[in-house]
């Protein structure tokens, strides 16, 4: 964090005197300051750091993580979430821990490009604990996948991924959502409501940990595969037209749905996000608002699982 003087502010060697002459209590201050530091840390994510990946493609991995390096068939990019209730001074405190996400610069789509010249995102997942009570249904939103049109206008539609348990099934839920803003997220609350544009899901194997799931970005839609009961299942959303690109994709516990504590979950993801990371661009200008939807449906993703 930078803290930039104004221009009448006092020299450093002044400050630094009046510091030493003056502020006895200084170690004091010190130590509550490490401890409202740590204090507004537990209380909420904190963003992505320099790299995407937990297990720095193949090297250090999370001290309590005793599990084999690399996923099955998508190289050695593994991000590790969990969410926390705790409580400090008799307050709750939510631990969603680190955000992580990344841009999509040339190098990364042109290294992801299939045969078919499609973007595919080949991922799967490596742990997956929803939660100890098992009577209430718990869900976990995962991902978030932003497009924008290349003239970088002021309009972003999002898939938002959630894992969902409820009477004993498991379900991957997937939300085509029109942002209210630029660079609008799930990862902190907001005012603002998200356009609910589509949604779908479907029934996970009993154990779907290591089964293959993609993420496709065509010159028309956004799909989601996924390999479950011996077979492909497509979900499709489609773009308002060839122009739209992918921004960003985030990866955290996320905010909206009913998250029980103590759910873990691992997401193995190609080695290309190890290789090719970079910071998603900023969104610049508010250009034209998207084009008419449909009402949203009345119904709500709930109720339709």
């Amino acid at each position: 964090m930078r803290i930039a003087a104004s221009q009448g502010s006092p020299s450093r060697s002044v400050v630094l005197s009046h510091v030493i002459q003056h502020d006895k209590q200084a170690p004091m201050k010190k130590m509550l300051g490490l401890l409202a530091l740590a204090v507004s840390l537990a209380a909420g994510p904190a963003w992505a750091g320099e790299e995407f990946c937990d297990d720095r493609g193949g090297g250090p991995r999370p001290p309590d993580d005793t599990e084999s390096g690399s996923g099955p068939g998508t190289g050695s990019c593994e991000v590790n979430l969990v969410y926390d209730l705790s409580t400090a001074n008799a307050r709750p405190i939510e631990n969603r821990g680190r955000i992580r996400e990344t841009g999509f610069n040339e190098a990364l789509l042109g290294s992801l490009r299939n045969s078919l010249n499609e973007v595919e995102i080949a991922w799967h997942l490596g742990k997956l604990k929803l939660g100890p009570d098992l009577t209430r249904a718990s869900e976990a939103r995962v991902i978030e996948w932003s497009f924008r049109p290349i003239n970088q206008s002021g309009t972003e539609r999002m898939l938002v991924i959630s894992v969902r348990r409820k009477e004993g099934e498991l379900a991957l839920m997937a939300d085509w959502l029109q942002a209210p803003l630029l660079d609008w997220s799930y990862a902190t609350a907001s005012p603002a409501e998200p356009v609910w544009l589509d949604h779908r899901s479907v029934v996970l194997d009993a154990d779907p940990i290591g089964k293959p799931l993609y993420l496709k970005w065509t010159p028309t839609a956004v799909v989601v595969s996924v390999w479950t009961h011996e077979q492909w299942q497509e979900l499709r959303f489609p773009l308002p037209s060839t122009s739209w690109k992918p921004v960003r994709l985030r990866n955290a516990v996320l905010l909206g749905v009913p998250t029980q504590n103590g759910t873990q979950i691992s997401i193995g993801w190609p080695r290309e996000f190890r290789d090719h990371w970079s910071k998603p661009l900023p969104a610049v200008g508010m250009g034209l608002p998207d084009e008419p939807v449909a009402p949203t449906d009345p119904t709500t993703p709930e109720s339709q699982y």
